[in-house]
């Protein structure tokens, strides 16, 4: 892996001139409490924050979606780059020199690795355009032509079809690309049968293309009325995570260089085919995510080229479910977000073969603010002409507006909710200063209670956990010196302990740390170390018990080599052995009623 380019000592000087508090700070608004910093988490959406960045440990935890890691983790996976490059970025950023390493086999590899990737997808988009507008792609030409997709949309989307199961792969290989090369492109699954086939198999295909110009993967989508799901994009590749992409991004960062400036608005619709309709019609600063999915990483990208956004969602219950999901998500980000409805239930695409331009036009300037929007339709849940009903309005809709930061936003939606239910602005406000915002909990105040755990399942593992979860946290009931004898069964759990083993009160083993020596994202007994959490009242008990369990297993692994040695055995050796396995049983029972009082 990349990590070992560099010496322990570099990283270790790199973090410490990087604070992850400090660097965390940069991209997410954080506030303090306790002794640990919290936040939204930006890998997922959320309410309440759930991301607590450890000042003393230097690391982060998602309570919520369970990510975690140390600094280079969090700019890795928030700025969608490899390791490499969060290095570079944290090493800039701290004033320091990155130390040569042209020479490094490992480095030379992955960047081979990652260019043969993206020349293979760049060759299979090639031949999915030719083959569209080849006599094989006639049936996908008919299809577009039945849409309205004009030829100068197909060249600019650089859209393809997959005639069969068969000939991207054959077309690949007699270019040079290996069936390994195009499996880690995500361009090709293997069947049941064990045969490799096309992953995008008569199908309409969309390159998905970064700001850099690269094809990083594809949306494919049926044309005919098959029992399969309408979209198949590209599985997660060491290029392509859906949770970054955005379709038509490429085109967005053309358009702001032709302006020298940010795009004054990105229109933000479902479809790709939605996508195209609404460039044909002149809406060029239109975009899609890969479905309804919004995440906080495509808010990013989003505000990188602009600081307006219109969610223009399908007009239907789920598009209006999506819309209200998508501005909880972008609004963190800081975009100025409104919201155009669509009539009938329609797709812009629909809308647009309906009406004209003119109309969408009209449509998208008499947008609505965001969170006007989410009052309006959190209303129609309601009957206003009930009491209780109206009671139970209002507070959904303080609830949404205690969210706001500013007194002045609120005050302009107070306004809001009273035009709809005839309640002075006064008692609203009152009523709004009474609304409490649930703290998110410390590390060990977390309901977790570790003796709940089924600890017969994989017991001896499980205390594995806990014992170097127990020295790694520094609990109070963790000693190292109970644990002078103890082994473990897996190598990360050795390199955990030796790194545990070295900690003193001058240079103390961090959560942090442990990414510097073990591959964390590859090791889930890791990750469950550094995720573990505690009951305080029950972790004395539960440390001895694990410590015993640690002993048990030992014995355990000596009776099975002696077992083994029975079948060699003569007469009086086996009468030996037997006695040894007697004591070793009776020292089972010894410690098994230990871990019972």
């Amino acid at each position: 892996m990349s990590n070992s380019l560099f010496s322990t000592e570099w990283k270790e000087e790199l973090k410490s001139r990087s604070d992850i508090v400090s660097t965390v700070s940069k991209y997410l608004k954080l506030e303090r409490k306790g002794k640990n910093y919290w936040g939204l988490c930006p890998f997922h959406y959320e309410k309440t924050p759930s991301f607590c960045v450890n000042e003393v440990d230097q690391f982060f935890k998602c309570f919520g979606c369970g990510e975690s890691g140390d600094v280079i983790t969090f700019v890795r996976k928030f700025e969608g780059v490899d390791f490499m490059q969060a290095i570079e970025i944290l090493a800039k950023n701290a004033g320091m020199e990155m130390p040569k390493i042209e020479n490094s086999q490992e480095l030379k590899k992955q960047k081979e690795e990652k260019e043969q990737v993206l020349q293979a997808l760049r060759a299979a988009a090639m031949f999915y355009h030719k083959t569209l507008k080849s006599e094989k792609g006639k049936v996908c030409m008919e299809y577009l032509k039945k849409r309205g997709v004009s030829s100068s949309s197909i060249t600019n989307f650089g859209m393809g079809y997959s005639p069969d199961f068969d000939s991207m792969k054959q077309e690949l290989l007699k270019q040079g690309f290996s069936i390994e090369t195009m499996k880690k492109a995500g361009l090709v699954d293997t069947g049941s049968n064990g045969k490799v086939y096309d992953a995008f198999a008569e199908r309409l295909t969309f390159p998905l293309i970064n700001t850099y110009g690269d094809v990083i993967g594809f949306s494919a989508r049926i044309i005919e009325d098959k029992p399969f799901a309408k979209y198949k994009n590209s599985t997660q590749t060491i290029v392509f995570d859906k949770s970054h992409v955005i379709f038509g991004i490429n085109l967005i960062k053309k358009l702001r260089n032709e302006l020298h400036s940010n795009v004054p608005r990105i229109i933000l619709v479902e479809g790709q085919l939605d996508v195209v309709s609404m460039h044909q019609n002149g809406f060029n600063n239109t975009v899609a995510c890969l479905g309804t999915a919004i995440t906080p990483l495509h808010a990013k990208e989003l505000k990188k080229m602009t600081d307006n956004v219109v969610l223009l969602l399908d007009g239907d219950g789920a598009g209006q479910k999506a819309t209200m999901r998508s501005i909880d998500i972008l609004r963190p980000s800081g975009l100025s977000i409104k919201v155009a409805t669509l009539p009938e239930k329609l797709a812009p695409d629909e809308f647009l073969k309906k009406y004209s331009k003119e109309d969408m036009t009209r449509l998208l300037d008499n947008a609505v603010e965001a969170m006007e929007f989410q009052l309006q339709t959190i209303a129609k849940n309601f009957d206003l002409s009930s009491k209780e009903q109206k009671g139970n309005y209002i507070k959904s809709a303080l609830a949404l507006i205690k969210t706001l930061e500013t007194d002045a936003e609120k005050s302009i939606y107070l306004d809001s909710v009273r035009k709809l239910t005839n309640i002075p602005v006064d008692v609203l406000r009152q009523d709004l200063d009474n609304i409490k915002i649930e703290k998110p909990k410390e590390i060990n105040e977390e309901k977790n209670n570790f003796l709940k755990e089924n600890f017969e399942k994989d017991a001896f593992i499980i205390a594995d956990k806990f014992i170097l979860a127990s020295l790694l946290y520094k609990k109070p009931w963790a000693k190292i010196e109970d644990c002078s004898s103890i082994t473990f069964l897996l190598p990360d759990a050795n390199t955990l302990f030796d790194y545990l083993k070295q900690s003193t009160k001058e240079k103390p083993a961090l959560v942090g740390g442990v990414f510097d020596r073990i591959d964390v994202d590859n090791s889930p007994f890791i990750q469950s170390v550094i995720n573990c959490t505690f009951n305080e009242e029950t972790g004395p008990k539960v440390w001895k018990d694990c410590l015993i369990k640690n002993e048990q297993r030992q014995i355990i692994m000596e009776k099975d080599k002696l077992e083994k040695q029975l079948g060699s055995a003569d007469i009086d050796e086996r009468k030996e052995i037997a006695k040894k396995l007697f004591e070793l049983d009776i020292k089972i029972a010894k410690l098994k009623a230990k871990t019972n009082n």
